[in-house]
Protein backbone atom coordinates (compact mmCIF):
# COMPACT_ATOMS: atom_id res chain seq x y z
CA UNK A 1 0.00 0.00 0.00
CA UNK A 2 1.38 3.72 -1.10
CA UNK A 3 1.57 5.49 1.56
CA UNK A 4 -0.31 8.81 0.79
CA UNK A 5 1.13 12.28 0.86
CA UNK A 6 0.04 15.27 3.31
CA UNK A 7 -0.59 17.87 1.21
CA UNK A 8 -2.21 20.12 3.70
CA UNK A 9 -0.19 23.51 4.15
CA UNK A 10 1.46 24.49 7.67
CA UNK A 11 -0.31 27.09 9.43
CA UNK A 12 0.95 30.51 8.43
CA UNK A 13 1.27 29.36 5.05
CA UNK A 14 3.86 26.81 5.40
CA UNK A 15 4.15 24.40 2.60
CA UNK A 16 1.81 26.52 0.04
CA UNK A 17 2.29 24.47 -3.38
CA UNK A 18 4.47 22.03 -1.51
CA UNK A 19 3.37 18.88 0.05
CA UNK A 20 4.43 19.27 3.82
CA UNK A 21 6.61 16.08 4.11
CA UNK A 22 8.79 17.44 1.23
CA UNK A 23 9.18 21.07 2.93
CA UNK A 24 10.59 18.89 6.10
CA UNK A 25 12.65 16.43 3.86
CA UNK A 26 14.48 19.60 2.18
CA UNK A 27 14.83 21.17 5.13
CA UNK A 28 16.57 18.02 6.53
CA UNK A 29 18.79 17.55 3.59
CA UNK A 30 19.99 21.29 3.36
CA UNK A 31 20.65 20.67 7.63
CA UNK A 32 19.93 24.31 8.06
CA UNK A 33 20.67 25.26 12.04
CA UNK A 34 17.35 26.71 13.01
CA UNK A 35 18.59 30.27 14.28
CA UNK A 36 15.28 31.87 16.28
CA UNK A 37 16.50 33.69 19.45
CA UNK A 38 12.98 34.75 20.71
CA UNK A 39 13.94 37.47 23.06
CA UNK A 40 12.33 39.01 26.68
CA UNK A 41 11.16 42.38 26.08
CA UNK A 42 14.21 44.03 27.82
CA UNK A 43 16.56 41.99 26.29
CA UNK A 44 14.70 42.62 22.67
CA UNK A 45 14.37 46.25 23.13
CA UNK A 46 18.32 46.95 23.61
CA UNK A 47 18.94 44.78 20.39
CA UNK A 48 16.55 46.73 18.76
CA UNK A 49 18.07 49.75 19.06
CA UNK A 50 21.93 48.33 17.92
CA UNK A 51 19.66 46.79 14.67
CA UNK A 52 18.21 50.16 14.14
CA UNK A 53 21.44 52.12 14.90
CA UNK A 54 23.35 50.28 12.32
CA UNK A 55 20.33 50.82 9.67
CA UNK A 56 20.49 54.24 10.11
CA UNK A 57 23.87 54.79 9.39
CA UNK A 58 23.47 52.65 6.39
CA UNK A 59 20.76 54.94 4.90
CA UNK A 60 22.47 58.30 5.87
CA UNK A 61 25.14 57.17 3.70
CA UNK A 62 23.18 55.93 0.41
CA UNK A 63 20.55 59.23 1.11
CA UNK A 64 23.09 61.71 0.89
CA UNK A 65 25.03 61.16 -1.92
CA UNK A 66 22.09 62.03 -4.38
CA UNK A 67 22.54 65.23 -3.67
CA UNK A 68 25.80 65.76 -3.88
CA UNK A 69 27.01 63.92 -6.83
CA UNK A 70 27.34 67.13 -9.40
CA UNK A 71 29.84 68.50 -6.87
CA UNK A 72 32.00 65.08 -6.05
CA UNK A 73 31.70 65.00 -10.00
CA UNK A 74 33.17 68.40 -10.26
CA UNK A 75 35.79 68.01 -7.83
CA UNK A 76 37.11 64.81 -9.34
CA UNK A 77 36.67 65.95 -13.17
CA UNK A 78 34.05 63.55 -13.96
CA UNK A 79 30.97 65.64 -14.64
CA UNK A 80 30.08 63.68 -17.98
CA UNK A 81 30.62 60.34 -15.71
CA UNK A 82 29.99 60.74 -12.20
CA UNK A 83 26.32 58.86 -12.44
CA UNK A 84 28.50 55.90 -12.28
CA UNK A 85 28.72 56.53 -8.77
CA UNK A 86 25.25 55.85 -8.08
CA UNK A 87 25.42 52.75 -10.34
CA UNK A 88 28.17 51.15 -8.87
CA UNK A 89 26.24 51.53 -5.39
CA UNK A 90 23.42 50.04 -6.72
CA UNK A 91 24.60 47.40 -8.90
CA UNK A 92 26.78 46.03 -6.18
CA UNK A 93 23.88 46.04 -3.70
CA UNK A 94 21.42 44.23 -5.89
CA UNK A 95 24.70 41.41 -6.74
CA UNK A 96 24.93 40.85 -3.01
CA UNK A 97 21.49 40.59 -2.17
CA UNK A 98 20.79 37.33 -2.71
CA UNK A 99 24.03 36.09 -1.14
CA UNK A 100 23.49 37.70 2.28
CA UNK A 101 20.47 35.13 3.25
CA UNK A 102 22.12 32.10 2.60
CA UNK A 103 25.42 32.98 3.84
CA UNK A 104 23.86 34.43 7.50
CA UNK A 105 22.18 30.44 7.43
CA UNK A 106 25.64 28.85 7.04
CA UNK A 107 28.01 31.36 9.00
CA UNK A 108 25.40 33.01 11.21
CA UNK A 109 23.68 35.83 11.19
CA UNK A 110 25.71 38.12 13.97
CA UNK A 111 28.89 37.33 11.78
CA UNK A 112 28.02 38.02 8.46
CA UNK A 113 25.97 41.57 10.14
CA UNK A 114 29.09 42.42 11.37
CA UNK A 115 31.42 42.34 8.63
CA UNK A 116 28.89 44.12 6.90
CA UNK A 117 29.55 47.06 9.05
CA UNK A 118 33.12 46.68 9.34
CA UNK A 119 32.83 46.89 5.16
CA UNK A 120 31.01 50.17 5.40
CA UNK A 121 33.27 51.67 7.64
CA UNK A 122 36.67 50.91 5.27
CA UNK A 123 34.73 51.33 1.95
CA UNK A 124 33.62 54.91 3.25
CA UNK A 125 37.01 56.08 4.57
CA UNK A 126 38.51 54.91 1.24
CA UNK A 127 35.85 57.05 -0.45
CA UNK A 128 36.44 60.04 1.53
CA UNK A 129 40.59 59.39 0.99
CA UNK A 130 39.70 58.91 -3.23
CA UNK A 131 41.65 61.10 -5.50
CA UNK A 132 40.72 60.04 -9.00
CA UNK A 133 36.85 58.70 -9.83
CA UNK A 134 37.39 55.45 -11.09
CA UNK A 135 38.78 54.92 -7.65
CA UNK A 136 35.49 56.22 -5.87
CA UNK A 137 33.23 54.54 -8.13
CA UNK A 138 35.38 51.24 -6.77
CA UNK A 139 35.02 52.57 -3.28
CA UNK A 140 31.05 53.10 -3.31
CA UNK A 141 30.73 49.56 -4.77
CA UNK A 142 32.01 47.76 -1.90
CA UNK A 143 29.46 50.68 -0.29
CA UNK A 144 26.88 49.20 -1.56
CA UNK A 145 27.84 45.97 -0.92
CA UNK A 146 28.03 46.96 2.58
CA UNK A 147 24.64 48.57 2.90
CA UNK A 148 23.16 45.56 1.40
CA UNK A 149 24.13 43.33 4.11
CA UNK A 150 22.86 45.51 7.00
CA UNK A 151 19.69 45.84 4.85
CA UNK A 152 19.12 42.52 4.28
CA UNK A 153 20.78 40.75 7.80
CA UNK A 154 18.51 43.57 9.81
CA UNK A 155 15.32 42.48 8.46
CA UNK A 156 16.80 38.68 9.44
CA UNK A 157 17.64 39.72 12.30
CA UNK A 158 14.43 40.84 13.74
CA UNK A 159 12.85 37.95 12.19
CA UNK A 160 14.83 35.61 14.79
CA UNK A 161 14.36 37.41 17.76
CA UNK A 162 10.63 38.07 17.49
CA UNK A 163 7.41 36.21 16.34
CA UNK A 164 5.91 36.38 13.27
CA UNK A 165 3.01 37.86 14.93
CA UNK A 166 5.58 40.74 16.82
CA UNK A 167 7.37 40.96 13.54
CA UNK A 168 4.70 43.70 11.64
CA UNK A 169 5.06 45.80 14.70
CA UNK A 170 9.18 45.45 14.84
CA UNK A 171 9.37 45.63 11.21
CA UNK A 172 7.47 48.89 10.73
CA UNK A 173 9.88 50.71 13.44
CA UNK A 174 12.69 49.65 11.25
CA UNK A 175 10.92 51.27 8.22
CA UNK A 176 10.51 55.12 10.62
CA UNK A 177 14.54 54.46 10.96
CA UNK A 178 14.62 54.15 7.57
CA UNK A 179 12.29 57.31 7.09
CA UNK A 180 14.25 59.12 9.78
CA UNK A 181 17.47 58.69 7.58
CA UNK A 182 16.31 59.45 4.68
CA UNK A 183 14.73 62.49 5.78
CA UNK A 184 18.06 63.95 7.47
CA UNK A 185 20.33 62.14 4.78
CA UNK A 186 19.75 65.12 2.19
CA UNK A 187 19.52 68.03 4.92
CA UNK A 188 22.85 66.51 5.83
CA UNK A 189 24.48 66.81 2.31
CA UNK A 190 22.89 70.20 1.24
CA UNK A 191 24.74 71.52 5.10
CA UNK A 192 28.45 70.31 3.58
CA UNK A 193 27.93 71.36 0.28
CA UNK A 194 27.50 74.77 1.27
CA UNK A 195 29.52 74.92 4.22
CA UNK A 196 32.27 72.05 3.87
CA UNK A 197 33.49 70.16 2.01
CA UNK A 198 31.57 66.35 0.68
CA UNK A 199 34.39 63.91 1.78
CA UNK A 200 33.58 65.39 5.49
CA UNK A 201 30.25 62.94 4.99
CA UNK A 202 32.44 60.13 4.85
CA UNK A 203 34.50 60.88 7.51
CA UNK A 204 31.31 61.31 9.50
CA UNK A 205 29.78 58.00 8.37
CA UNK A 206 32.82 56.10 8.60
CA UNK A 207 33.18 55.89 12.41
CA UNK A 208 29.46 56.08 12.80
CA UNK A 209 29.73 52.42 11.02
CA UNK A 210 32.39 51.65 13.55
CA UNK A 211 30.38 52.43 16.58
CA UNK A 212 27.66 50.66 15.38
CA UNK A 213 29.98 47.60 15.00
CA UNK A 214 30.75 47.91 18.33
CA UNK A 215 27.54 48.31 19.87
CA UNK A 216 26.48 45.61 17.80
CA UNK A 217 29.45 42.78 18.92
CA UNK A 218 28.56 43.71 22.65
CA UNK A 219 24.82 43.83 22.59
CA UNK A 220 23.55 41.42 19.58
CA UNK A 221 23.15 37.99 20.91
CA UNK A 222 25.15 34.84 19.10
CA UNK A 223 23.04 31.85 18.07
CA UNK A 224 25.55 29.01 17.14
CA UNK A 225 25.87 27.74 14.14
CA UNK A 226 27.66 23.80 14.35
CA UNK A 227 30.54 23.03 12.14
CA UNK A 228 33.79 24.00 11.40
CA UNK A 229 34.96 26.55 8.89
CA UNK A 230 36.07 24.42 6.48
CA UNK A 231 32.64 21.99 6.43
CA UNK A 232 30.42 25.35 6.37
CA UNK A 233 32.46 26.80 2.97
CA UNK A 234 31.82 23.45 1.74
CA UNK A 235 27.76 24.38 1.91
CA UNK A 236 27.85 27.85 0.53
CA UNK A 237 26.90 27.62 -3.32
CA UNK A 238 29.75 28.93 -5.57
CA UNK A 239 28.63 28.38 -8.83
CA UNK A 240 25.30 29.92 -7.61
CA UNK A 241 27.45 33.09 -6.26
CA UNK A 242 29.75 33.09 -9.63
CA UNK A 243 26.71 33.03 -12.15
CA UNK A 244 23.86 35.15 -10.70
CA UNK A 245 26.81 37.83 -9.78
CA UNK A 246 27.54 37.62 -13.84
CA UNK A 247 23.81 37.68 -14.56
CA UNK A 248 23.11 40.85 -12.16
CA UNK A 249 26.20 43.08 -13.47
CA UNK A 250 25.82 41.73 -17.35
CA UNK A 251 22.56 42.80 -17.14
CA UNK A 252 22.62 46.23 -15.04
CA UNK A 253 25.71 47.32 -16.64
CA UNK A 254 23.63 47.84 -20.28
CA UNK A 255 20.09 48.23 -18.60
CA UNK A 256 21.87 51.61 -16.53
CA UNK A 257 24.04 52.64 -19.92
CA UNK A 258 22.22 51.97 -22.63
CA UNK A 259 20.52 54.82 -25.00
CA UNK A 260 22.64 57.33 -22.89
CA UNK A 261 26.38 56.02 -23.02
CA UNK A 262 26.04 53.31 -25.36
CA UNK A 263 23.31 52.65 -28.48
CA UNK A 264 20.70 49.76 -27.48
CA UNK A 265 21.66 48.25 -30.89
CA UNK A 266 25.60 48.55 -29.53
CA UNK A 267 27.44 45.14 -30.20
CA UNK A 268 28.64 46.13 -26.39
CA UNK A 269 24.71 46.23 -25.21
CA UNK A 270 23.69 43.41 -26.99
CA UNK A 271 26.88 41.23 -25.81
CA UNK A 272 26.39 42.23 -22.34
CA UNK A 273 22.86 40.93 -22.43
CA UNK A 274 23.39 37.96 -24.14
CA UNK A 275 26.09 36.64 -21.74
CA UNK A 276 23.79 38.09 -18.30
CA UNK A 277 20.69 35.88 -20.13
CA UNK A 278 22.94 32.73 -20.53
CA UNK A 279 24.12 33.44 -16.70
CA UNK A 280 21.06 33.35 -15.46
CA UNK A 281 19.17 30.66 -17.08
CA UNK A 282 22.86 28.84 -15.91
CA UNK A 283 21.76 29.61 -12.87
CA UNK A 284 18.43 28.82 -12.58
CA UNK A 285 19.32 25.56 -13.74
CA UNK A 286 22.35 24.88 -10.82
CA UNK A 287 19.90 26.04 -8.06
CA UNK A 288 17.41 23.48 -9.30
CA UNK A 289 19.50 20.54 -10.11
CA UNK A 290 23.01 20.79 -8.74
CA UNK A 291 23.19 22.72 -5.57
CA UNK A 292 22.98 21.07 -2.39
CA UNK A 293 22.05 24.18 -0.58
CA UNK A 294 20.75 26.80 -3.05
CA UNK A 295 21.16 30.40 -2.72
CA UNK A 296 17.64 30.94 -4.29
CA UNK A 297 15.27 28.05 -3.88
CA UNK A 298 13.04 27.65 -6.79
CA UNK A 299 10.53 26.54 -4.68
CA UNK A 300 9.97 29.53 -3.47
CA UNK A 301 8.53 30.58 -7.01
CA UNK A 302 5.95 27.55 -7.13
CA UNK A 303 3.04 29.17 -5.31
CA UNK A 304 1.39 31.78 -6.60
CA UNK A 305 1.32 33.98 -3.77
CA UNK A 306 4.49 34.27 -3.70
CA UNK A 307 5.13 35.11 -7.25
CA UNK A 308 2.67 38.14 -7.33
CA UNK A 309 4.11 39.04 -4.23
CA UNK A 310 7.34 39.57 -5.51
CA UNK A 311 6.61 41.01 -8.41
CA UNK A 312 4.51 43.53 -6.72
CA UNK A 313 8.17 44.60 -4.68
CA UNK A 314 9.47 44.63 -8.22
CA UNK A 315 6.65 47.46 -9.83
CA UNK A 316 7.00 48.76 -6.30
CA UNK A 317 10.39 49.63 -5.98
CA UNK A 318 10.73 50.61 -9.09
CA UNK A 319 8.44 53.62 -8.98
CA UNK A 320 9.57 54.43 -5.64
CA UNK A 321 13.43 54.74 -6.16
CA UNK A 322 12.72 56.63 -9.36
CA UNK A 323 10.59 58.84 -7.39
CA UNK A 324 13.50 59.54 -4.67
CA UNK A 325 16.55 60.03 -7.26
CA UNK A 326 14.29 62.35 -10.04
CA UNK A 327 11.98 64.57 -7.70
CA UNK A 328 15.32 66.59 -6.32
CA UNK A 329 16.11 66.81 -10.18
CA UNK A 330 12.87 67.84 -10.57
CA UNK A 331 12.65 70.69 -7.89
CA UNK A 332 16.13 71.76 -8.79
CA UNK A 333 15.78 72.13 -12.56
CA UNK A 334 11.99 72.27 -13.13
CA UNK A 335 10.97 74.66 -10.65
CA UNK A 336 14.30 76.30 -9.53
CA UNK A 337 14.29 75.62 -6.21
CA UNK A 338 17.43 75.34 -3.86
CA UNK A 339 19.21 72.05 -2.41
CA UNK A 340 17.95 72.89 0.86
CA UNK A 341 14.43 73.84 -0.10
CA UNK A 342 14.54 70.57 -2.14
CA UNK A 343 15.58 68.77 0.52
CA UNK A 344 12.31 70.55 2.70
CA UNK A 345 10.12 69.21 0.15
CA UNK A 346 11.23 65.65 0.04
CA UNK A 347 9.96 65.72 3.66
CA UNK A 348 6.36 64.76 2.38
CA UNK A 349 8.02 61.90 1.15
CA UNK A 350 9.84 60.07 3.53
CA UNK A 351 7.95 61.90 6.86
CA UNK A 352 4.43 59.67 6.21
CA UNK A 353 5.96 56.70 4.91
CA UNK A 354 7.93 55.96 8.40
CA UNK A 355 4.39 56.94 10.48
CA UNK A 356 2.01 54.80 7.89
CA UNK A 357 4.51 52.44 8.08
CA UNK A 358 4.47 52.26 12.18
CA UNK A 359 0.83 51.84 12.33
CA UNK A 360 0.58 49.57 9.62
CA UNK A 361 3.09 47.29 11.41
CA UNK A 362 0.61 47.89 14.89
CA UNK A 363 -2.19 47.09 12.63
CA UNK A 364 -1.07 43.96 11.43
CA UNK A 365 0.49 43.20 14.91
CA UNK A 366 -2.97 43.37 17.00
CA UNK A 367 -5.44 42.34 14.03
CA UNK A 368 -2.93 39.48 12.37
CA UNK A 369 -4.43 40.66 9.04
CA UNK A 370 -2.13 42.12 6.30
CA UNK A 371 -3.72 41.04 2.66
CA UNK A 372 -6.19 44.63 3.61
CA UNK A 373 -2.86 46.61 4.59
CA UNK A 374 -0.94 45.54 0.97
CA UNK A 375 -4.49 45.86 -1.22
CA UNK A 376 -4.94 49.34 0.62
CA UNK A 377 -1.30 50.84 0.36
CA UNK A 378 -1.19 49.18 -3.71
CA UNK A 379 -4.81 51.16 -4.42
CA UNK A 380 -3.37 54.45 -2.45
CA UNK A 381 -0.17 54.50 -4.19
CA UNK A 382 -1.68 54.54 -7.36
CA UNK A 383 -4.80 56.98 -7.07
CA UNK A 384 -1.30 59.37 -5.99
CA UNK A 385 0.63 58.66 -9.28
CA UNK A 386 -2.37 59.38 -11.24
CA UNK A 387 -2.90 63.02 -8.95
CA UNK A 388 0.57 63.90 -9.28
CA UNK A 389 0.56 63.36 -13.28
CA UNK A 390 -2.26 65.50 -13.33
CA UNK A 391 -1.08 68.49 -11.28
CA UNK A 392 2.07 68.76 -12.06
CA UNK A 393 3.36 71.57 -14.03
CA UNK A 394 4.93 74.62 -14.45
CA UNK A 395 2.73 77.23 -12.11
CA UNK A 396 1.68 74.52 -9.49
CA UNK A 397 2.06 75.87 -6.22
CA UNK A 398 4.88 74.43 -3.66
CA UNK A 399 2.42 73.32 -1.37
CA UNK A 400 0.56 71.53 -3.67
CA UNK A 401 3.15 69.37 -5.04
CA UNK A 402 3.52 68.06 -1.84
CA UNK A 403 -0.31 66.80 -1.55
CA UNK A 404 0.23 63.83 -4.31
CA UNK A 405 4.09 62.98 -2.29
CA UNK A 406 2.48 62.85 0.64
CA UNK A 407 -0.59 60.46 -0.65
CA UNK A 408 2.24 58.30 -2.51
CA UNK A 409 4.11 58.00 0.77
CA UNK A 410 1.14 56.55 2.75
CA UNK A 411 0.62 54.13 0.14
CA UNK A 412 4.43 52.92 -0.06
CA UNK A 413 4.12 53.01 3.80
CA UNK A 414 1.39 50.11 3.45
CA UNK A 415 3.56 48.01 1.14
CA UNK A 416 6.69 47.58 1.52
CA UNK A 417 7.10 45.90 4.85
CA UNK A 418 4.00 44.50 5.01
CA UNK A 419 4.85 42.92 1.55
CA UNK A 420 7.74 41.58 3.71
CA UNK A 421 5.43 40.53 6.58
CA UNK A 422 2.92 38.35 4.03
CA UNK A 423 6.14 36.76 2.19
CA UNK A 424 6.91 35.52 5.68
CA UNK A 425 3.78 34.03 6.49
CA UNK A 426 3.65 32.30 3.17
CA UNK A 427 7.23 30.74 3.04
CA UNK A 428 8.40 27.86 5.16
CA UNK A 429 10.11 28.95 7.87
CA UNK A 430 13.69 27.09 6.86
CA UNK A 431 13.09 30.20 4.29
CA UNK A 432 13.08 32.77 6.19
CA UNK A 433 16.57 34.44 5.38
CA UNK A 434 16.46 33.43 2.11
CA UNK A 435 13.01 35.28 1.29
CA UNK A 436 14.45 38.68 2.78
CA UNK A 437 17.14 38.47 0.13
CA UNK A 438 15.01 37.41 -2.66
CA UNK A 439 12.65 40.18 -1.76
CA UNK A 440 15.21 42.67 -0.99
CA UNK A 441 16.99 41.53 -5.11
CA UNK A 442 13.71 41.89 -6.60
CA UNK A 443 12.99 45.21 -5.16
CA UNK A 444 16.72 46.33 -6.57
CA UNK A 445 16.51 44.79 -9.67
CA UNK A 446 12.92 46.83 -10.20
CA UNK A 447 14.43 50.18 -8.65
CA UNK A 448 17.66 49.36 -11.45
CA UNK A 449 15.00 48.83 -14.80
CA UNK A 450 12.84 51.80 -13.46
CA UNK A 451 15.87 53.78 -12.92
CA UNK A 452 17.12 52.56 -16.94
CA UNK A 453 13.63 53.57 -18.19
CA UNK A 454 13.41 56.67 -16.41
CA UNK A 455 16.79 57.49 -17.44
CA UNK A 456 15.93 57.10 -21.09
CA UNK A 457 12.88 58.75 -20.72
CA UNK A 458 14.02 62.03 -18.99
CA UNK A 459 17.34 62.45 -21.54
CA UNK A 460 15.31 61.58 -24.91
CA UNK A 461 11.84 64.32 -24.30
CA UNK A 462 14.52 66.61 -22.65
CA UNK A 463 16.76 66.51 -25.53
CA UNK A 464 13.70 66.89 -27.85
CA UNK A 465 12.40 69.99 -26.10
CA UNK A 466 15.65 71.91 -25.57
CA UNK A 467 14.63 75.46 -26.82
CA UNK A 468 16.53 76.45 -30.33
CA UNK A 469 17.72 80.00 -29.46
CA UNK A 470 19.99 79.00 -26.81
CA UNK A 471 23.58 79.51 -27.10
CA UNK A 472 25.69 76.68 -27.88
CA UNK A 473 27.58 76.43 -24.74
CA UNK A 474 24.31 76.00 -23.00
CA UNK A 475 22.92 73.58 -25.13
CA UNK A 476 26.29 71.51 -25.00
CA UNK A 477 25.72 71.55 -20.84
CA UNK A 478 22.49 70.60 -20.91
CA UNK A 479 23.40 67.61 -23.27
CA UNK A 480 25.92 66.32 -21.43
CA UNK A 481 24.48 65.87 -18.14
CA UNK A 482 20.78 66.14 -18.32
CA UNK A 483 20.65 65.00 -14.05
CA UNK A 484 23.26 68.40 -13.45
CA UNK A 485 21.78 71.68 -12.34
CA UNK A 486 22.61 74.14 -15.04
CA UNK A 487 23.42 77.52 -14.52
CA UNK A 488 21.18 79.82 -16.02
CA UNK A 489 21.96 83.08 -14.75
CA UNK A 490 23.43 84.56 -18.21
CA UNK A 491 20.02 83.51 -19.98
CA UNK A 492 17.09 86.28 -20.20
CA UNK A 493 13.67 85.70 -18.21
CA UNK A 494 11.95 83.95 -21.32
CA UNK A 495 14.94 81.08 -22.57
CA UNK A 496 15.11 80.70 -18.04
CA UNK A 497 11.66 79.92 -18.55
CA UNK A 498 12.03 77.74 -22.14
CA UNK A 499 14.93 75.39 -20.55
CA UNK A 500 12.43 74.72 -16.98
CA UNK A 501 9.50 74.02 -19.48
CA UNK A 502 11.48 71.57 -21.17
CA UNK A 503 12.49 69.95 -18.10
CA UNK A 504 9.47 70.06 -16.83
CA UNK A 505 7.73 68.05 -19.99
CA UNK A 506 10.81 65.42 -19.73
CA UNK A 507 9.81 64.81 -15.81
CA UNK A 508 6.15 64.16 -16.96
CA UNK A 509 7.42 61.64 -19.47
CA UNK A 510 8.76 59.81 -15.81
CA UNK A 511 5.42 60.38 -13.92
CA UNK A 512 3.39 59.05 -16.54
CA UNK A 513 5.59 55.69 -16.56
CA UNK A 514 5.06 55.37 -12.91
CA UNK A 515 0.81 54.90 -13.93
CA UNK A 516 1.23 51.91 -15.42
CA UNK A 517 3.38 50.27 -12.90
CA UNK A 518 0.98 51.14 -9.84
CA UNK A 519 -1.81 49.47 -11.63
CA UNK A 520 -0.11 46.25 -12.23
CA UNK A 521 0.82 46.37 -8.66
CA UNK A 522 -1.96 46.82 -7.40
CA UNK A 523 -3.89 44.09 -9.72
CA UNK A 524 -1.08 41.64 -8.51
CA UNK A 525 -2.13 42.86 -4.01
CA UNK A 526 -5.48 40.62 -4.93
CA UNK A 527 -3.40 37.24 -5.05
CA UNK A 528 -1.99 38.01 -1.42
CA UNK A 529 -4.15 35.53 1.01
CA UNK A 530 -4.53 35.91 4.84
CA UNK A 531 -2.80 32.87 6.47
CA UNK A 532 -2.27 34.23 9.20
CA UNK A 533 0.66 35.49 11.70
CA UNK A 534 1.41 32.97 13.72
CA UNK A 535 2.36 28.99 12.91
CA UNK A 536 2.03 26.50 15.07
CA UNK A 537 5.45 26.09 15.88
CA UNK A 538 6.00 29.79 16.61
CA UNK A 539 3.20 30.07 19.10
CA UNK A 540 4.89 26.93 20.79
CA UNK A 541 7.78 28.75 21.17
CA UNK A 542 6.13 31.76 22.03
CA UNK A 543 4.17 29.78 24.88
CA UNK A 544 7.57 28.26 25.80
CA UNK A 545 8.99 31.61 26.12
CA UNK A 546 6.06 33.11 28.38
CA UNK A 547 6.17 29.69 30.59
CA UNK A 548 9.62 30.15 30.82
CA UNK A 549 9.21 33.92 32.15
CA UNK A 550 6.70 32.70 34.34
CA UNK A 551 8.63 30.35 36.28
CA UNK A 552 11.43 33.11 36.45
CA UNK A 553 9.01 35.67 38.29
CA UNK A 554 7.75 32.95 40.44
CA UNK A 555 11.14 32.10 41.31
CA UNK A 556 11.73 35.63 42.21
CA UNK A 557 8.23 35.97 44.02
CA UNK A 558 8.97 32.60 45.85
CA UNK A 559 12.52 34.24 47.10
CA UNK A 560 11.09 37.35 48.30
CA UNK A 561 8.57 35.39 50.07
CA UNK A 562 11.45 33.88 51.61
CA UNK A 563 13.32 36.85 52.07
CA UNK A 564 10.03 38.34 53.71
CA UNK A 565 9.08 35.43 55.75
CA UNK A 566 13.00 35.35 56.87
CA UNK A 567 12.47 39.05 57.68
CA UNK A 568 9.36 38.61 59.25
CA UNK A 569 10.39 36.17 61.53
CA UNK A 570 13.73 37.47 62.31
CA UNK A 571 12.14 40.89 63.40
CA UNK A 572 9.65 38.45 65.64
CA UNK A 573 12.40 37.34 67.13
CA UNK A 574 14.43 40.44 67.10
CA UNK A 575 10.98 41.61 69.25
CA UNK A 576 10.70 38.53 71.37
CA UNK A 577 14.16 38.84 72.52
CA UNK A 578 13.06 42.91 73.58
CA UNK A 579 10.03 41.56 75.44
CA UNK A 580 12.26 39.15 77.48
CA UNK A 581 14.94 41.83 77.81
CA UNK A 582 12.18 44.52 79.20
CA UNK A 583 10.71 41.94 81.50
CA UNK A 584 13.95 40.88 83.33
CA UNK A 585 15.26 44.66 83.42
CA UNK A 586 11.67 45.33 85.07
CA UNK A 587 12.09 42.20 87.44
CA UNK A 588 15.26 43.42 88.17
CA UNK A 589 14.26 46.87 88.97
CA UNK A 590 11.22 45.85 91.22
CA UNK A 591 13.46 43.45 93.29
CA UNK A 592 15.39 46.31 94.12
CA UNK A 593 13.15 48.41 95.08
CA UNK A 594 11.76 45.79 97.19
CA UNK A 595 15.16 45.45 98.88
CA UNK A 596 15.24 49.03 99.39
CA UNK A 597 11.62 49.07 100.96
CA UNK A 598 12.90 46.19 103.03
Amino acid sequence: MVEEKNTEPRQGGEGLGVPQDEVIARIKTEQLEDQTNLLPFSQLIVVFAAICLSLFVSYIDQSALGNMLPTIGKDLNAETTISWAATATMIANTTFQVLYGRLSDIFGRKYIFLSALLLLFLSDLLCGFAKTAAQFYVFRGFSGIASGGINALSMILISDIVTLRQRGKYQGFLATTIGAANTVGPFIAAALIDNANWRVLFYIVGPCALVSLAVSWFIIPLKFTPGGYRAKIKKVDGWGILLSSIAVIFVLIPVNSGGVEWAWNSAFVISFFVIGGLAAISFVLIEIKVAKLPMMPMRLFKSKVRAAMLMQVFFTGAVYFVQVNFLPVYFQNARGYSRMYSAVMLLAMVVPQAVTSTCAGLFMTKTGKYAIVVRTGSLILMVATAIQLGIYNDTTAAGVLEIPLFIQSTGIGCTFQPVLIALMANAPKADRAVIVSVRNLLRSLGAAVGLAIASALLSNVLLANVPEDLPASMRTSIESSVFAVPDLSSLSDQQVRSVRHAYMVAHRAVFAFYVPMTVLSFALSFFVKETGLERAEEREEREALERKQEERDLEAGAMESLDATREYGMAEEKAARERRLAGSRTSHECRGAEDKHD
